[in-house]
């Protein structure tokens, strides 16, 4: 049976060029697919998929249709389109690029350029949300914002940017301010922006482009507003170890004691907040929503949160010795994790660390955050051809004695060893790029790793 994966690589373009004129062709090709949905667009360097998930949880349990589309996916490429948390079939994946690829025959007829991976599989998601008549889609950013393939909606409910740190670089620019840039692309004339951004040189960046974005909004369109979690938020965490955490978040409008979260790590509540404020936005007396609006009720709240999944966070598989899966993938990301390790170290006698990470990152920021938390290393290499020398990442571990590291190429092996090495009341963790934990999540069950 032909898969989706060869399939798009036999249309797709290969590589990445900024702009919009492209997708944009490509979904006027479509019949403009993405002028049918109520949008609300997430961008961020980390938390936005988590930020996705919450909102789309709580938003179904209220008794929304809900589209979301996130990238990129850890293990199928059908997670990218979830209905109603139910991820797309393998034969509609099919079809519906089949139907997508006339149109980029057209755009690169019209154009003479043939869209990206990204490009196809944005207007895909357009597509198939309109024809599935969701209520509500939460659109996450693939990379960036102002030029980012998801920047079509000109009129989004809102827009909310999460962290931003140093990532990607080499497209976005080297400085936050630039990236900043970059982010505060999604912000649109009319629409509030709900930011969890605490870099005061990027929080300068987003000040300046909702200001001056907004002397475009309509007079007639009610006050588009920038809410700051930072300003705005106050919370108090319970740890409940690997199961999650208990939350007592404050807003302007209310306190909502003992919430639980089933995902660890109190960088997690920034995320928490982030959602908890767009969800007031959206239940408020100016809500953009086009209806429904009274079931934002916070027992719906409360049943999302608590049935929230998100896979590859902080994600426990195993119980003895415990194995967790962590998709921080930049040095923040590991920062972050490194608090949350450092607060749960007591609670076991040691941690092995699986760790594998791309070259284009900076990998000596990442692991000194991990350094002298961990009692042994195994080394791996990511399924990626941006692995690179991937062996140099043993470099930033300098507090670890050197018959405590070891290099093992095969990320299934390298995890089954430190399954074999761990005690019962040890911590198997495994970290540092999405490709290594989205690989070993997919083929647990397959390579008897778990």
């Amino acid at each position: 049976m032909r898969s989706f994966e060869q399939e798009i690589s036999k249309i797709a373009a290969v590589g990445m060029k900024p702009g919009m004129e492209v997708i944009r062709e490509l979904l006027r090709q479509l019949g403009n697919p993405q002028e049918n949905t109520a949008v609300i667009h997430v961008a961020g360097t980390n938390g936005k998929g988590s930020v996705c998930a919450m909102l789309e949880r709580c938003l179904r349990e209220a008794g929304f249709r809900t589209g979301m589309y996130t990238s990129p996916h850890m293990m199928y490429y059908n997670e990218r389109f979830l209905i109603n948390g139910e991820m797309i079939s393998e034969e509609d994946l099919l079809n519906l690029l089949s139907d997508v690829e006339i149109a980029v025959r057209g755009t690169e007829k019209a154009l003479g350029e043939r869209p990206k991976e990204f490009e196809i599989l944005t207007a895909m998601a357009f597509l198939w949300f309109s024809r599935q008549n969701v209520d509500l889609l939460i659109l996450e950013t693939g990379m960036g914002g102002r030029f980012d393939a998801t920047n079509v909606c000109d009129t989004p409910l809102l827009s909310i940017i999460t962290s931003i740190s140093m990532d990607h670089e080499n497209y976005l620019g080297n400085t936050l301010t630039l990236i900043a840039g970059e982010k505060a692309g999604i912000i649109k004339a009319g629409s509030s922006l709900v930011t969890s951004c605490d870099a005061a040189e990027a929080l300068a960046v987003l000040r300046q482009e909702f200001k001056a974005v907004q002397k475009g909004a309509p007079g007639e369109a009610p006050g588009a507003r920038m809410l700051l979690v930072k300003d705005l938020c106050e919370w108090e965490t319970k740890s409940l170890g690997l199961a999650g955490q208990e939350v007592t978040l404050k807003t302007p409008l209310r306190t909502y004691e003992g919430l639980f979260l089933p995902k660890p790590g109190e960088y997690q509540c920034a995320n928490l907040a982030c959602a908890i404020l767009a969800w007031e936005l959206l239940a408020g007396d100016h809500s953009p929503l086009p209806a429904g609006k009274e079931r934002l009720n916070e027992e719906s709240l409360r049943k999302g949160l608590a049935a929230l999944s998100w896979p590859c966070r902080l994600e426990q598989v195993r119980e003895s010795p415990a194995v967790v899966l962590d998709g921080s993938h930049n040095p923040d990301g590991i920062r972050q994790l490194a608090i949350w390790l450092s607060g749960e170290r007591d609670r076991y006698d040691r941690v092995i660390l699986v760790m594998g990470m791309l070259e284009d990152k900076d990998r000596l920021s990442a692991t000194a955050q991990l350094d002298g938390l961990v009692s042994r290393v195994i080394i791996t290499k990511p399924l990626s051809d941006r692995a690179g020398h991937w062996e140099d990442l043993a470099r930033g571990f300098r507090r670890i004695a050197e018959d405590q590291v070891e290099f093992i190429e095969d990320c299934h092996q390298a995890l089954r060893q430190a399954i074999a090495l761990a005690g019962e009341n040890d911590l198997v963790l495994c970290t540092g790029s999405l490709y290594l934990v989205g690989e070993l999540r997919k083929n647990w069950k397959e390579k008897d790793l778990f």
